[in-house]
């Protein structure tokens, strides 16, 4: 038996059938973006529908359990935002010795740092809501 195929004809079965595999593709791709966006607008929908309201019952003591937490918190991180800050310092004058511009400003990152996380504990009452 004589093999009648020819190169031509073999290039030219194959882009066929890959030409038929990009035109399903496209279709079941533009379908899979169909069904994930009305998916997601249901469940937008459903998530936002829904309003409640809390009356009476036990009062503020939630909120003001939380707000002791939060504080306790934000005490202790103070706290160690003031103990990075020092060793920021530490690490700043040991550079000014050595005359070394990175450690320099490693030195002051880290002074720097440790202070903003100290005033951003400080300035707490901006950020937390009173309950009013």
């Amino acid at each position: 038996m004589e093999n009648t195929k020819t190169a031509i004809s073999v290039a030219e079965n194959t882009e066929n059938k890959k030409l038929g595999r990009t035109k399903l593709s496209r279709v079941y791709g533009k379908l899979q973006k169909g069904i994930l966006t009305f998916n997601t607008m249901v469940i937008m929908w459903m998530l936002s529908s829904v309003t409640a309201f809390a009356e009476g019952g036990l009062g503020n003591e939630g909120v003001d359990q939380f707000n002791n937490v939060i504080d306790f918190f934000a005490t202790w991180i103070g706290r160690i935002g003031l103990v990075v800050g020092f060793v920021g310092a530490i690490m700043f004058a040991l550079a000014i010795k050595n005359d070394d511009a990175e450690a320099k400003t490693r030195g002051l990152m880290t002074l720097a740092s440790g202070f903003v996380v100290f005033a951003v504990t400080q300035a707490l009452d901006m950020f937390m809501n009173t309950g009013a």
